[in-house]
């Protein structure tokens, strides 16, 4: 029985701020490409592959997408990062479809389409600023008041001591 040959690089994702170790497949004896990889953080991460952005020591990966990533000089634990959005899982394939595959600038809108809307923290985090208070970096002091001072006749004498 015939199987075939699977040939796998092992790879560093450096994305969101951590480190993910991946292993990208290739078939048949050919060695991984740039679409290999993206089509692997597609399926684990959730990042559209018209979303993502992947750099090699300064090297833009994602505009090469038939290149072999051994062209790049990428080898065993490499570190690859990427700058993406994550989308949900259901929307990956709209939000894919928008987009030519030759540019990242949008397609022509037909009202029938529902434009994807990709929820973010940032929308739900707002800090209101006290009313009382300025938005610097100065030090805004306490609004209350400060303790009374005691008045002189109930501070203790001090005496001199001579100098020595």
């Amino acid at each position: 029985m015939y199987q075939p040959r699977v040939f796998c690089v092992k790879l560093q994702l450096h994305f969101g701020g951590d480190i993910h170790e991946i292993s990208v497949p290739a078939y048949d004896g050919a060695e991984p490409t740039v679409n290999d990889l993206m089509n692997i953080i597609e399926r684990d991460f959730r990042v559209p592959r018209i979303l993502q952005n992947l750099a090699f020591h300064g090297q833009e990966l994602h505009p090469h997408i038939n290149a072999p990533l051994s062209c790049f000089g990428i080898k065993n634990l490499g570190l690859i990062r990427l700058v993406g959005r994550m989308a949900p899982a259901d929307k990956i394939q709209q939000i894919n479809s928008q987009y030519s595959p030759h540019s990242h600038q949008q397609t022509s809108y037909s009202p029938q389409q529902q434009p994807v809307v990709i929820s973010t923290a940032e929308q739900y985090l707002s800090y209101s600023y006290p009313q009382n208070r300025s938005v610097s970096t100065q030090y805004d002091p306490p609004t209350e008041q400060p303790p009374p001072t005691p008045d002189k006749e109930q501070l203790p004498e001090r005496q001199a001591t001579p100098a020595q």
